[in-house]
């Protein structure tokens, strides 16, 4: 029987490119307008399901260390102004209701919060629309260098 994955998209499918695209880059501008001192950066195609199968979004998850002698606070708010600048609104998108300081760009999301189980770290999280139908395995892809570059 023939299975119809577009009816469970959150609108018109997104090729590979496109689902990588819509999180890459505005984390790629983030880093590069505050200066992120990253210690880790992956992207991967991440289940909106919990059944592990499409529909698919892009997920970014970056890890980066506060400046010394920062308050945690001010730096999170630092990159929250630096998002509103490239066109985030605060806040999840509506009927979403996340964990930790959220901000959108239409439905995507992004999530900045200290790291609990490491006082000197943060992390920021983008996660795309859940718009990509093909068949994804979990494999995460370091692209730090692409951020930093």
């Amino acid at each position: 029987m023939f299975s119809d994955d577009s009816a469970d998209l959150d609108g018109p499918e997104m090729s590979d490119a496109q689902t990588r695209a819509q999180v890459v880059e505005p984390a790629q501008r983030l880093v590069q307008s505050v200066g992120l001192q990253l210690r880790g950066a992956t992207f991967r195609f991440s289940a909106c399901t919990d059944q592990g199968v499409a529909p698919f979004r892009g997920l970014v998850e970056m890890g980066f260390t506060f400046p010394p002698g920062t308050v945690k606070e001010a730096y999170v708010d630092e990159i929250v102004k630096a998002m509103a600048d490239d066109g985030w609104s605060d806040g999840a998108p509506a009927g979403k209701k996340p964990y930790g300081r959220a901000m959108h760009q239409g439905e995507v999301m992004a999530l900045v919060s200290p790291n609990p189980d490491h006082p000197d770290r943060g992390i920021v999280e983008i996660y795309g629309e859940c718009r990509n139908a093909a068949d994804h395995s979990g494999d995460n892809e370091d692209i730090r260098s692409e951020l930093t570059g």
